[in-house]
């Protein structure tokens, strides 16, 4: 099938900051194509209501409703998906994109959200020494149920693995920048870090601030979700997962950098006082349990991906210090 098909596409999450930014691109990039968002609310939908998005309220626990949306796509971008739990959803799109294949004639395909903090380790802003891969098979496949995101992975790692989908997970680290979508425009860290220095009047990071995090610009990352999709379309027969990764090779990390917190910080907090929002420059250390959420004292971090590379995915974004003003959130009126 060709990259520029017309689809029947549902997305989940697509008032989030990341599956705004993708929804944005796909409505470029596919014109053509029918998008579908489930939403909680109806105001959700009012706001996806100009982009001439079709829009159903309704709940992600509500699994027959779940599955009657799935059963009419070709593609499921999956974006709503919490740090644990969500397994009943996620079987669920996997259950009905199988049955899907039977008789459909695009090979379904599902791109799964997923996110570092599977691998978080460390504490105390403590440099890690520890390098994950997203080729690390048969660590991945060993991680404990309790890893966030994991339980969820490897249900989707199992279907890439019996073949009948193709099914992606794309997990990333920190991601930067100014959203596209019509709704949340910024991502949870940078915010939460400015939450905490207003409040208490200086930045501030977790220890010596100098774990480490990967990093990715929020269009870098939505990009690679349509290279990976393009790829699935023009290739379905080179997506099935290999059987000596466990489902795994389908497993793709979305860094482009990596950031310690410390130097990050400095950065917010002389921008901060730049504006007047807060009462010192520069940032101070504080212990893990100070923090605000989102916050952490830990390191999350993969070695830069090949796989990823393979799909033509390069950085075209400026990076995370380059981009700090946009993180911002916009100052209040005084």
């Amino acid at each position: 099938m060709s990259s520029t098909s017309a689809l029947n596409i549902l997305i989940l999450g697509a008032n989030g900051y990341i599956g705004g930014t993708v929804l944005t691109d796909l409505l470029k990039s596919r014109p053509a194509s029918s998008i579908t968002a489930l939403v909680r609310t109806q105001v959700k939908a009012d706001l996806l209501q100009p982009l001439k998005v079709k829009t159903v309220v309704g709940e992600l626990e509500d699994i027959p409703l779940l599955k009657s949306l799935v059963a009419q796509s070709d593609v499921v971008l999956n974006f709503a998906v919490p740090f644990g739990g969500g397994d009943a959803s996620i079987q669920a799109i996997v259950d009905a994109l199988e049955e899907r294949s039977v008789t459909s004639v695009v090979k379904p395909i599902l791109l799964q959200t997923s996110g570092t903090g599977t691998v978080l380790y460390g504490a105390g802003g403590i440099a890690g020494t520890d390098v994950w891969s997203d080729e690390d098979y048969d660590r991945w496949n060993e991680l404990p149920n309790e890893a966030y995101f994991h339980s969820g992975n490897k249900i989707v790692a199992a279907a890439a693995l019996r073949g009948k989908i193709s099914s992606y997970i794309i997990i990333s680290p920190t991601v930067y920048g100014k959203g596209t979508g019509v709704d949340n425009k910024l991502s949870l860290q940078i915010p939460a870090y400015v939450r905490y220095a207003k409040r208490e009047g200086q930045a501030a990071y977790i220890g010596k601030g100098e774990n480490i995090w990967g990093n990715v610009h929020v269009q870098d990352l939505s990009s690679l979700y349509l290279l990976i999709m393009n790829h699935a379309l023009v290739s379905p027969n080179s997506t099935h997962a290999s059987t000596t990764s466990h489902g795994w090779s389908n497993l793709i990390y979305a860094g482009t950098g990596q950031h310690s917190w410390g130097p990050v910080i400095k950065t917010l907090g002389n921008l901060l006082y730049a504006r007047g929002d807060v009462k010192q420059p520069g940032a101070v250390e504080i212990t893990d349990d100070k923090g605000d959420m989102y916050m952490f004292g830990g390191n999350s971090f993969l070695a830069k991906s090949k796989k990823a590379e393979a799909f033509g995915f390069v950085q075209k974004e400026k990076d995370l210090i380059e981009s700090m003003k946009d993180a911002l959130p916009a100052p209040v009126a005084k």
